[in-house]
């Protein structure tokens, strides 16, 4: 994509959803967006547009459209717009031959057709939106639930760039100090940094990113939905619980233990937040090949678990399972609590899928533990992919720079680990990338963006 770019050029897309609808806008930026949207263009009230942000009505006389085309066309002058350049949008009926003339008059008046992403590659280039707001405008179009759609808005007001901003502004101040005080050590003028106080400040940024990496997750966990996994004893009714939380028949439940060999997965709503939920075999020792194969599934589908739901049931005699899971991805269920009540020495929830009880309580613990882990709240999934191994070596990165100040360890040496620092959260925010990342990023975005 970059080596084509030329910020010199004005681009042109259709911006709006493919297919008919009842608007449908084409996109221009670049130094002639108003003389090439306004050609053809006769507005209800004729006269030089203001230099201002305006929407002016009128029609369109094209070639090849015999009646005039009502459409209004919006005007923002640069540099204060989202691309940091002269932007406008015409706005039209959306029928997608109406459309594509449109489109194809502006690049017969000399427009370029935009590459896949531009519109935010140049906003990215100008300076109005750091990378990890670009990444959030993909996360907005890509959400496929409100969860992820809330952590895509999040970041694009700056949940992420935010305090990395402030605490790259703080370090590169310290740098400062510390380089002056090496080529000025004679001057009475420049201080020395408190050195024990400076060391507490480089563990506090440090933890500041372990949270904001923490939050990233790992690209595997941030792709998709998060997992919720029944696990269990035999017969302790985890199919019937499963067919329960997803409103049908998709396990196959029976009286016989051991009925799942295999594990069966599908999208639950909980409280609006969308869970893959994950019904696996019964927690046993294997006798033969296809019940290890089955555990080995089982303890797989655990062990990638968002979240545990360990079933146990009034009707066995069974001990309750174990099972290796952190508390806060675990959740214990008294599954059949028609039959007896659960156990006293530990948090259940009872539920019956049988009788129905308990069923919608389960869905909102479900809810308020994924979003007690702040799973729904992953920021957006290239950022994670992109920036959390970046974070992780910042962190090191001030680490080391405060233990080289409690060692008694000299200001070069400090200063850098702290330019090694500040380079990592510059890979994150943009300040220092490479045309093959932004190529990466930007190339995932759809025309028109």
């Amino acid at each position: 994509m970059l080596s084509a770019f030329d910020p010199e050029d004005t681009i042109a897309a259709t911006a709006s959803p493919p297919g008919a609808g009842l608007r449908g806008l084409v996109r221009l930026s670049g130094p002639a967006a108003w003389r090439i949207a306004l050609g053809g263009f006769k507005p209800e009230n004729p006269g030089p547009p203001r230099r201002s942000p305006q929407v002016v009505a009128g029609v369109y006389r094209l070639p090849g459209l015999r009646p005039p085309l009502p459409a209004s066309v919006a005007l923002w002058p640069g540099p204060r717009t989202y691309t940091g350049q002269e932007l406008a949008e015409i706005h039209a009926p959306g029928s997608p031959p109406l459309l594509a003339l449109l489109l194809g008059h502006c690049l017969d008046r000399g427009a370029r057709h935009a590459q896949p992403g531009e519109f935010t590659l140049r906003a990215f280039l100008s300076g109005r939106i750091d990378l990890t707001r670009a990444e959030a405008v993909l996360g907005v179009i890509d959400a496929r639930n409100q969860g992820q759609l809330d952590a895509a808005l999040e970041q694009l007001a700056g949940g992420l760039s935010t305090p990395i901003t402030a605490l790259r502004d703080r370090l590169l101040d310290l740098l400062a100090h510390l380089e002056a005080n090496l080529d000025f050590v004679d001057e009475a003028d420049v201080d020395p940094l408190a050195r024990a106080e400076l060391a507490d400040e480089l563990d506090d940024g440090a933890k500041t990113l372990d949270l904001l990496a923490g939050r990233l997750g790992s690209r595997d966990r941030s792709a998709g939905h998060p997992r919720v996994v029944l696990a269990g004893p035999p017969n302790a009714g985890k199919s019937r619980l499963f067919n329960a939380l997803m409103r049908g028949e998709h396990a196959i439940v029976s009286a016989r233990a051991g009925t799942t060999r295999d594990y069966l997965n599908g999208l639950c709503d909980c409280d609006g937040l969308v869970v893959e939920l994950v019904d696996t075999a019964g927690v046993e020792t294997p006798d033969d090949a296809v019940t290890a194969q089955a555990q080995k599934l089982r303890a797989d589908e655990t062990d990638r678990a968002d979240l545990v739901l360990l079933c146990a049931s009034a009707d066995l005699d069974e001990p309750i399972a174990t099972i290796q899971a952190d508390d806060d991805r675990l959740l214990r269920v008294w599954n059949k609590s028609d039959l007896g009540s659960p156990p006293g020495d530990g948090d259940w929830l009872a539920t019956s899928a049988a009788a129905g009880d308990g069923i919608a309580a389960l869905r909102s613990a479900v809810a308020r533990a994924i979003r007690g882990q702040h799973r729904e709240g992953d920021l957006a999934t290239t950022t994670s992919a992109r920036c959390r191994d970046s974070l992780i070596q910042a962190a090191a990165a001030l680490r080391d720079a405060s233990a080289t100040i409690l060692d008694g360890g000299g200001d070069e040496l400090v200063a850098l680990d702290l330019r090694l620092g500040l380079d990592e959260l510059g890979k994150v925010t943009g300040a220092i990338v490479t045309d093959d990342v932004l190529d990466r990023i930007f190339r995932r975005f759809c025309i028109g963006k």
